[in-house]
């Protein structure tokens, strides 16, 4: 992570899609239909959180 405080958690993905190009540095990808996150590019920039609309992206401080 650089520069936040905390982190963003994935729970309760239902791969609906629309966080997958949204990440402006790379760090939200799918692998075997499941979102991680590649901590070491997260900026905790939010956009994934707006986007979600399950909420299944959730920011942790």
């Amino acid at each position: 992570m650089n520069k936040a405080e905390g982190w963003i958690a994935v729970i309760g993905c239902n791969n609906c899609g629309k966080c997958d190009n949204i990440c402006p540095h790379g760090a939200l990808q799918r692998r075997d239909g499941k979102v991680s996150i590649d901590y070491s590019r997260c900026t905790v920039c939010m956009k994934c959180i707006n986007v979600c609309p399950v909420r299944a992206l959730v920011y942790v401080d």
